[in-house]
């Protein structure tokens, strides 16, 4: 056997675990302090807490809403069911809240899924690609005639979502290491984005999700007036959406704006 096949029988070994990966055994010699089983289970196990730190960093909130003991089972089983098939660990975390939601014993735990994709996003947004802001004053190009068709591009790193109630006011407690507020009844909306090089959010009104979900999928600004128009739960007049896309810009997340050109039958 070579050094490079040795070294993937190995690795192999590793990825599979104690029991499965016991075939590489033959391939370890014993020291005089621990035997080839100790000595190989030393790496399995090291491998598999390296792993449970990369969580731990990036699901701080969680691990403190489950406890040590449900977190670190709920990292095991996803370390068994997921292994990392990239280079860099910075994305093995990343599928965390899908696996949660699938998962045996997890995919009915609203709070905790919805937790743990509040966090997913926050470092999502400060490794997302940068853009420049916007001026607010760039809209006063265009004519008030192309205002009904004017269309939006955002800075990458926001990402919109809607929550269990309550995940937002959680995860604060949790990293002010307060006490948790109970679970709540309804949904939540929230937009993340960085900022200054840190990641931020706020909680959305429902006509501002609905807007700005709108314009995120490409709407023009009189489609989004007239679409939101029409949902019973919000009241989004023109004058409405003009005053939310104002903040937009002034929170600096508006990249690009522009009319829409029309296709032709």
């Amino acid at each position: 056997m070579t050094l490079a096949e040795l070294q993937a029988h190995f690795q192999a070994g590793v990825l599979a675990g104690h029991e499965d990966g016991a075939s590489i055994l033959e391939s370890v010699k014993n020291s005089r302090r621990a035997d080839r089983t100790t000595l190989f289970g030393v790496y399995v196990s090291a491998y598999r807490l390296r792993f449970v730190e990369f969580l731990v960093a990036d699901y701080p909130a969680l691990r403190t809403l489950l406890g040590e003991e449900a977190f670190h089972a709920l990292a095991d089983a996803y370390i068994d069911a997921e292994p990392s098939r990239k280079r860099n660990a910075r994305w093995y975390t990343s599928r965390l809240p899908d696996f949660m939601r699938g998962a045996e014993g997890w995919r009915d735990n609203a709070r905790a899924i919805d937790l743990a994709r509040f966090e997913r996003a926050l470092t999502d947004a400060f490794d997302a690609a940068d853009a420049d802001a916007l001026r607010l004053d760039a809209l006063s190009a265009f004519a008030p005639e192309d205002w009904p068709s004017l269309v939006f591009g955002f800075h990458p790193s926001l990402i919109l979502l809607e929550l269990t109630a309550g995940v937002t006011a959680t995860h604060a407690a949790a990293v002010e290491e307060a006490e948790l507020p109970e679970p709540s009844a309804g949904a939540e909306h929230v937009a993340v984005w960085r900022a200054d090089l840190d990641s931020v959010y706020r909680q959305l009104e429902p006509d501002e999700f609905l807007a700005l979900s709108l314009a995120l999928e490409g709407h023009a600004f009189g489609d989004i007036c007239q679409m939101a128009s029409f949902r019973d739960e919000v009241e989004a007049s023109p004058e409405r959406i003009a005053q939310l896309l104002t903040g937009w810009f002034e929170e600096g997340l508006v990249a690009s704006a522009g009319v829409r050109e029309e296709r032709g039958e």
